[in-house]
């Protein structure tokens, strides 16, 4: 491997021809030059300079090297540029991974945004469930894990990680638009739903495990009548009239589906999401822009309606 600062002596001593006046122009001593020489000499092992009078010139060989060098330090210089400028928060690189709704409505305009107010940066975005977004971050797959209050999340303390809050969202109930409940504007769980068809994912799932603790915090078990996995399987259930879903906030905000109402739920469950990073780690600007995103997402008031 040849040393870069070797490189710097045969481009100074190219230029000033003599020992003494290359070991003035890098302020070392003359000794220090002929050493690195010597060594420069012995790394590429063909010879790169030679006497003429009281001067030295390179040969061809030193010539070539000098040519790709200059290219070298070109793109040293560059690199001490970018870090500068990382260093002072217009330049960076990050890589996100982030369940499905939150790419949609907080990754995406938040990183749409910065393309905008911070040029020199660089996003790439992942889909990475919760329960796999941690080992992301863990082993570098990824800089930052949005990701949700659930089981897979590590504890608050644990070495290599820390957490930045995002969003409260809470989870709201979509109904058929001719629903009877579709005219009020609030619900109660125990009250209106406990005798509903309902449309969930699948035990040990985070959607159903916080449906169900909400259920059972209100007094009854929901009867899961179709198990979906996304949530635009249970719109399309729910749009036939074959039954309700308590979904996330993010899940419905932006959506296109027709014949649906929207409401919000008295003392309804509520998940809190998060921005994790590996300890040490910056997550602005993305966490700013994230947190902008969230406070536009909207709420159910009176008949909302999910309309195309």
């Amino acid at each position: 491997m040849i040393d870069v600062r070797r490189l710097q002596v045969l481009s100074a001593l190219a230029e000033h021809h003599t020992v003494a006046a290359t070991a003035e122009a890098l302020g070392v001593t003359p000794s220090a030059v002929s050493q690195q020489l010597t060594a420069l000499a012995r790394e590429t092992e063909v010879p790169l300079v030679e006497r003429s009078g009281r001067r030295f010139v390179l040969t061809g060989a030193g010539r070539v090297l000098l040519e790709r060098a200059r290219v070298i330090f070109a793109e040293l210089e560059r690199a001490q540029a970018d870090l500068a400028r990382y260093a002072e928060g217009s330049l960076g690189a990050v890589r996100v991974g982030s369940f499905a709704t939150g790419i949609s409505n907080l990754v995406t305009p938040a990183v749409a945004g910065l393309r905008r107010t911070h040029p020199g940066w660089r996003f790439s975005v992942v889909q990475a469930e919760p329960e796999h977004s941690t080992e992301l971050l863990r082993t570098g797959g990824i800089d930052v894990a949005v990701t949700m209050s659930s089981p897979h999340l590590p504890a608050t303390g644990t070495p290599g990680f820390q957490f930045h809050p995002v969003m409260v969202e809470p989870l709201d109930v979509v109904l058929p638009y001719e629903h009877p409940l579709a005219t009020k504007e609030e619900l109660d769980l125990a009250a209106d739903l406990s005798d509903a068809d309902w449309i969930m994912s699948g035990p040990g799932t985070v959607w159903f495990d916080t449906v169900a603790a909400a259920c059972h915090q209100a007094g009854f078990h929901p009867r899961n009548a179709h198990v979906v996995t996304d949530f635009s399987a249970a719109f399309a259930l729910v749009t036939a009239g074959l039954g309700v879903a308590m979904v996330p906030r993010l899940a419905w905000h932006g959506t296109a589906t027709s014949h649906m109402v929207v409401r919000s739920v008295r003392n309804g469950p509520r998940r809190h999401v998060l921005a994790a990073t590996r300890s040490g780690a910056d997550p602005e600007p993305l966490l700013t822009a994230m947190r902008q995103a969230a406070s536009r997402i909207t709420v159910p008031s009176g008949r909302f309606i999910l309309s195309a």
